[in-house]
């Protein structure tokens, strides 16, 4: 009888960590879900976020990021769905088109690398069209 007892023990005991799991994953999941919609955020390239000069870099994130972005957009080198603070590889391959296009056309000496420096700034603040 007492290895019966520890056999349903064991059991449910089991059945609990089964649906503690399930529990966990769901709650994984819905935070996964939550922070996905959260990087999909674009923002209106309406105002200025940001008007400093500070190097601004792949893996960058916030206020400066949205304004190289907001930039870019005027621009046409990136959509406004792409406006989402977040300085990936499509904002990178924008500025570096960007720059080579700035080069081209405004005859700027522009770095073409990909980041946003103080001339970058300029450039991209510049009436010069590209």
């Amino acid at each position: 009888m007492s290895i019966r007892k520890a056999v349903v023990a064991s059991a449910a005991a089991l059945t609990l960590t089964s649906m503690s799991i399930v529990i966990a994953d769901s709650a994984m999941a819905a935070d996964a879900a939550s922070a996905s919609s959260a990087a999909v955020q674009s923002y209106s390239c309406s105002r200025t976020y940001y008007s400093g000069t500070a190097i601004t870099e792949s893996g960058d994130t916030g206020n400066r990021v949205i304004e190289v972005q907001c930039q870019l957009h005027r621009r046409g080198f990136l959509s406004a769905g792409q406006v989402d603070g977040i300085f990936g590889s499509i904002t990178y391959n924008a500025v570096l088109r960007f720059q080579k296009e700035y080069n081209r056309v405004c005859h700027g000496g522009i770095s073409v690398d990909g980041v946003v420096g103080t001339y970058t700034w300029a450039a991209l603040r510049a009436a010069c069209p590209s």
